[in-house]
């Protein structure tokens, strides 16, 4: 085998060099893997920014729109509209301008936030709750959000706050550690040659 090898670059036979589709191939694959990697080391780290960057959005629209930025905050606010209705009676107004997400939205996102930093700051470590403790966690908001919505009463600023962190407290006590467990029993991700 390997005399015909020789005997082939010899003749002026040259052994076929990788394709464009094979170089494609392998960097996408090179990469992914790092991308993937990267991900289940930083994940954590990945979820809190994205949940802060919603906090911050909603937080700088009625500056933005203060200030006469509308082009900047009106699609800013409808985009923060896909995870939360707005309702204006249920909002925080700043400068007279009402915040990106509702009471209750920013506080289960600022909490989750706010979650996901200790969890980050604790290296991961930090111990989960048990899935009761979560259930028990969430009930306050299922039944301001229930009663309100069927008109049995109207809920308060301070109702949507109490329970829209709880709500955010709990989720990250509860599913952030569990994450952890199972990225930390799941094999590491190695390249695989084609």
């Amino acid at each position: 085998m390997a005399l015909q090898q020789i005997k082939e670059r010899k003749s002026g036979i040259a052994l076929s060099a990788p394709t464009r589709k094979q170089t494609l191939a392998r960097f996408i694959q090179r990469y992914g893997l790092h991308l993937g990697n990267f991900l289940l080391h930083y994940w954590a780290h990945t979820l809190t920014l994205v949940l802060g960057l919603i906090v911050l959005i909603a937080l700088l629209i009625p500056f933005l729109s203060y200030l006469g930025l509308d082009v900047i905050a009106k699609p800013l606010f409808f985009a923060l509209h896909t995870i939360c209705a707005q309702i204006p009676s249920h909002s925080f107004y700043l400068l007279g301008h009402q915040l990106g997400l509702c009471a209750r939205n920013l506080a289960i996102y600022g909490s989750m936030f706010a979650g996901g930093i200790v969890f980050v700051l604790s290296k991961k470590r930090l111990p989960g709750i048990a899935w009761w403790v979560w259930v028990l966690l969430i009930l306050p908001m299922a039944w301001d959000g229930t009663t309100q919505m069927f008109g049995w009463r109207e809920s308060t600023w301070l109702l949507r706050l109490i329970t829209g962190t709880l709500f955010g407290w709990g989720s990250v006590w509860f599913v952030f550690p569990l994450m952890q467990k199972s990225l930390l029993q799941t094999p590491p991700v190695s390249a695989v040659s084609p």
